[in-house]
């Protein structure tokens, strides 16, 4: 019975560990009649400025490396909300025809339980064992992130998504798994090219 619990703990260890980004919701402005961005600037709102910077490197060499050319907004604007004018010139120096932009929308704590079950023969093997078993659990924390991508000439949102994540440090980790499964689906969806 121990060996049945130390598997289910590495292997409730080993699915938050290789969690991939999965979405939630998803929405398109079916009146946005295009054309799709080759050009974006990628814009990462967070509190840290080193989250930001990495989040938008990140996220800019993923576009690059699907075709499509993207500019880091942190070269040009610090952080805050002072940088709105700021973001607009870098928009326009930079050709950007999109703005990408993501945010943590919230972080939620769950609590994982898996019971371990007490060991059977009869009432009196199980009764003992109910005492003797406890379950196994884990606490973990779910980040939602929302990305919205803007149309640079109307300056209207034109596709937004939110996402979900298991909680982890590697920023360029989760980036890169946020890039590697949105940018598809801006493609498919025409917001890309």
């Amino acid at each position: 019975m121990k060996l049945l619990r130390l598997f289910v703990i590495a292997v409730s260890v080993v699915l938050c560990a290789c969690s991939t980004v999965s979405v939630t919701n998803q929405w398109r402005d079916p009146s946005w009649a295009g054309p799709p961005a080759s050009n974006v600037v990628v814009v990462g709102i967070s509190r840290s400025d080193t989250m930001r910077r990495v989040f938008e490197d990140t996220f800019a060499q993923q576009l690059q490396a699907a075709g499509v050319q993207a500019a880091a907004s942190y070269t040009q604007i610090p952080p805050g909300n002072g940088g709105s004018v700021r973001l607009r010139d870098l928009v326009k120096g930079t050709g950007a025809q999109a703005v990408l932009v993501t945010r943590v929308e919230r972080v939620q704590q769950k609590v994982n339980v898996t019971p371990s079950g007490p060991y059977y023969g009869g009432f009196y093997g199980w009764y003992g064992g109910a005492w003797a078993s406890t379950p196994d659990i884990h606490q973990y924390e779910v980040v939602t992130l929302e990305t919205s991508v803007w149309d640079a000439r109307s300056e209207k949102l034109i596709w937004t998504v939110t996402t979900e994540n298991v909680a982890t440090s590697d920023i360029p980790k989760t980036s890169t798994q946020l890039a590697q499964t949105l940018i598809p689906k801006m493609k498919a969806d025409g917001v890309l090219r």
